[in-house]
């Protein structure tokens, strides 16, 4: 005889939640839309085995993500990774749930950026016989998911589940940013998640960013944070330490506001435009106020706005960061932002061709080092 009889779809959504944002919502409810779940559980690890940055305390995440949910009932914020402590592996997680739910059908959540990663996880064939991957896009992530279905099923044996949403580019690390450089939160995560962030006084900024939040305006914070953020996108894939990047990213326009003239020991090289001054102020305040030592740091201060021949990785980052940072509206970045995705270096190379020829429409006086980079990038002439 035919029973109808449901089987139970669960789904489990892991990640740092450091902390929660307005994406992290809309995928787990969209999850459980498409895939009919009977129950999500968000998954706070303890230590992240694929991150370096270490998260606010889990305690903090656990009541920030419970704020945020609050009014779904169908979504439960799960402590097992946090209460087990140490690293937290998916594999061993997932056999958990296995365990505990032995006839539903498991579902584990993950960003088509980590597909791309699937297969340096700690036991991932492990992870796919007791659950199925459910994977969704994101827009700062291109993927070809029938290249890489093709890749599980040769790997695997299985394949995994679409969830039809692009995530918007929203990021922990973004709200971490912003909140550093004393800017509004709210426009990325619940009023209650920024309230808590506000009170427990999380994710404070370093001596860097304190500098900057009282030498700058809200406007050009702003700036600054979407240019460490945009920087950061790239950051391991290219090698970088991402600390690095990030001190480069929020002193590059330290100076953009102070007048040359009223700075002790600062001597200005000949030939500088006044658009070009306040990276080198910028590389000088850096290192006399804010101990800045490392030579790659300050040269890519220095150069940021200019450019040069034989730029390191670091300084070519800044400079296409500063151009493409989603505050930037002007005819062509959209097709910057695309390239970013692609070769950084021919990124860069179009990003230095763009502001050679804006300089020329404009018919600014373009600094002499811009044009050595031009003729070293585009036009070859490797001799300087």
């Amino acid at each position: 005889m035919w029973h109808n009889k449901h089987m139970e779809k669960i789904a489990v959504f892991g990640g740092t939640f450091n902390p929660v944002h307005k994406e992290h919502v809309e995928i787990a409810l969209l999850a459980i839309k498409e895939l009919k779940l009977d129950k999500l559980f968000i998954m706070p690890t303890f230590i992240s085995p694929h991150k370096n940055n270490i998260p606010a305390p889990a305690e903090d995440r656990l009541n920030m993500l419970k704020l945020a949910l609050a009014d779904y009932p169908a979504i439960s914020v799960c402590d097992y990774e946090i209460e087990k402590q140490g690293k937290s592996y998916t594999y061993l997680t997932m056999e958990h749930f296995r365990s505990l739910y032995p006839t539903a059908k498991l579902y584990f959540i993950v960003g088509g950026d980590m597909l791309k990663d699937f297969k340096t996880w700690r036991n991932p064939d492990r992870i796919l016989k007791v659950c199925d991957l459910a994977v969704f896009g994101r827009e700062d992530c291109s993927v070809d998911f029938d290249e890489e279905e093709k890749y599980f099923i040769d790997t695997f044996g299985k394949g995994f589940v679409r969830i039809s949403y692009t995530g918007k580019v929203y990021s922990s690390t973004e709200i971490r940013v912003y909140n550093s450089l004393g800017l509004d939160i709210e426009r990325f995560t619940h009023p209650k998640v920024a309230e808590y962030v506000r009170q427990n006084n999380l994710y404070k900024g370093d001596k860097y960013s304190e500098y900057v939040k009282r030498v700058l305006p809200e406007k050009r914070r702003i700036h600054t944070a979407n240019v460490v953020v945009t920087a950061l996108q790239r950051a391991k894939e290219l090698g970088l330490n991402k600390n690095k990047v990030e001190i480069a990213c929020i002193l590059h326009d330290c100076a953009k506001y102070i007048d040359y003239k009223t700075v002790d020991g600062f001597v200005l090289p000949e030939g500088v435009p006044d658009p070009v001054v306040h990276s080198f102020l910028g590389a000088y305040i850096a290192k006399t106020v804010l101990n800045v030592t490392d030579e790659e740091i300050l040269d890519a201060i220095r150069y940021h706005t200019s450019g040069k021949p034989q730029m390191t990785t670091l300084g070519k980052l800044v400079f296409v960061a500063d151009m493409i940072e989603k505050g930037r509206d002007y005819v062509g970045v959209e097709e910057l932002r695309k390239a970013y995705e692609g070769d950084f270096e021919e990124c860069f190379k179009k990003c230095l061709y763009e502001e050679v020829v804006h300089l020329l429409n404009k018919k600014s006086n373009i600094y002499i080092e811009t044009l050595n980079a031009f003729d070293y990038y585009i036009n070859n002439k490797k001799e300087v």
